[in-house]
């Protein structure tokens, strides 16, 4: 008896946990390009970055709400959850994989809650591909950036005192994105 009741404590416990937000939030699927968004159309095709950031973005949701569940066709499906909001507003990369430079993905966020806007920010996450980076192609290179958009994005929802901080460029590289000659 002592077991099944610690079991169920330890169970609720848990489940109290796993929910940190007092309202759920759902990201708006799919992910879109803002308009003008830059982005080199092979990257754009072959790496799919929309689909990479939404397989990234919404189990990171899915945890904070405690449901699993972490995304919404649209703001009308979302029956009383916030909506993130997400647009691609760049991504910097090319074919070669490290050999090419470095790479990052910029994203409009806005935090939705019965169709307003009630805060929005942007994130632009730069990745060389890390220890094994020459060894890798760009796409799982962006995916990196990919993956530290949603951890930035779990923690804003989360926290609305929270300020994402600008990563800076990259060594060797300009501010436009453009390699310099000194790598």
């Amino acid at each position: 008896m002592k077991k099944l009741l610690s079991v169920a404590l330890l169970a609720c416990t848990a489940q109290a946990m796993a929910s940190t937000l007092s309202t759920p939030v759902l990201l708006e699927s799919p992910i879109a390009y803002a308009p003008g968004a830059s982005v080199v159309e092979q990257v754009k095709q072959e790496c799919k970055i929309e689909n990479m950031l939404e397989s990234h973005i919404g189990p990171t949701l899915g945890k904070l709400n405690g449901t699993g569940v972490g995304t919404a066709a649209s703001a009308a499906d979302a029956k009383g959850a916030s909506v993130l909001r997400v647009q691609i507003t760049y991504v910097m990369g090319v074919g070669g994989g490290a050999w090419s430079g470095p790479k990052s993905i910029s994203v409009k966020a806005e935090l939705l809650d019965q169709g307003k806007v009630t805060r929005q920010t942007n994130i632009n996450r730069w990745t060389t591909g890390g220890m094994f980076g020459g060894f890798k192609g760009t796409c799982s290179i962006l995916d990196r950036s990919a993956t530290a958009i949603a951890k930035d994005l779990g923690r804003w929802v989360s926290d609305p005192s929270y300020q994402i901080k600008e990563e800076p460029t990259p060594k060797g590289v300009d501010a436009s994105g453009t390699e310099t000659a000194a790598r």
